[in-house]
């Protein structure tokens, strides 16, 4: 049998669309957003809806999409803790100055001890407002190792965000190589597309990749980079299937 053949059949093996993963089911992140004095306040919350003592991690990310810079500017804070069984708590608070030119992405992360994304939230200013959180905005590529340009004027302004949360070397190079084809291909996705790496049988890990909270694509990993293109490829056919469905259903809804 042909090897690409193989692979092919592989590949439907182990793909499977399924309800998506539903984030900040025990363990959410939440970001407080208001405006005071000429100045948006955030607050990051986290809620320990368990009844047992919990650890996490959490980044809060600043995110200037347009900076006018070749790199991504933000800023980052990070940060453990253990939550008591049903406890609620702010972890920190930063301002910004209102502008009418501002545009900025909050964006909060909080993982288990293994690194697993529990809990997540995203909150947009455009043009110095606050609008939906699923508003798209314009993104410039955050990576600089990846051997693609970066500039404006090479067509890499996307809309969204694709989040890596990889545990392997191998799981960190399917993301840069699924990230450079999402870029080189211009797709304009609205929703945050997430790269997850999570144990699968023995000591394997295999990569889950997430459209907003829908599960579109998973495979095993394994580090020769010829399979980790391969997968990047059926990947991206995935996502931009993916994201064709939800604006052909969002336009439907609007028509309605």
């Amino acid at each position: 049998m042909n090897p690409n053949r193989l692979l092919f059949l592989l590949v439907l093996l182990v793909t499977t669309v399924v309800n998506g993963q539903f984030y900040n089911k025990e363990v959410s992140g939440e970001i407080d957003l208001t405006e005071e004095n000429q100045m948006f306040v955030f607050k990051g919350l986290i809620s320990n809806k368990t009844p047992i003592n919990t650890s996490i991690q959490y980044k809060f990310s600043i995110i200037y999409p347009q900076s006018g810079d070749d790199e991504l500017q933000k800023e980052e804070t990070e940060g453990r803790l253990v939550l008591d069984p049903n406890e609620r708590i702010e972890v920190l608070s930063e301002s910004i100055q209102a502008d009418e030119n501002l545009n900025v992405i909050i964006l909060f992360l909080v993982y288990d001890t293994d690194g697993n994304l529990v809990g997540k939230d995203r909150k947009v200013i455009k043009n110095g407002l606050f609008v939906g959180d699923e508003t798209p905005v314009s993104v410039i590529q955050p990576d600089s190792n990846l051997d693609v340009a970066k500039s404006k004027e090479d067509g890499l302004v996307l809309k969204g965000i694709v989040v890596e949360d990889t545990k392997t070397k191998p799981g960190s190079d399917f993301y840069k190589e699924f990230y450079s084809n999402y870029l080189s291909k211009n797709i304009n996705g609205e929703e945050i597309v997430t790269i997850k790496e999570v144990l699968a049988l023995g000591r394997n890990t295999k990569i889950e990749v997430y459209v907003a909270e829908k599960k579109v694509f998973e495979f095993f990993i394994r580090p020769a980079s010829e399979y980790l293109k391969q997968m990047s490829q059926y990947s991206i056919m995935q996502v931009m299937r993916q994201l064709d469905f939800n604006n052909k259903n969002q336009n439907t809804v609007q028509r309605y």
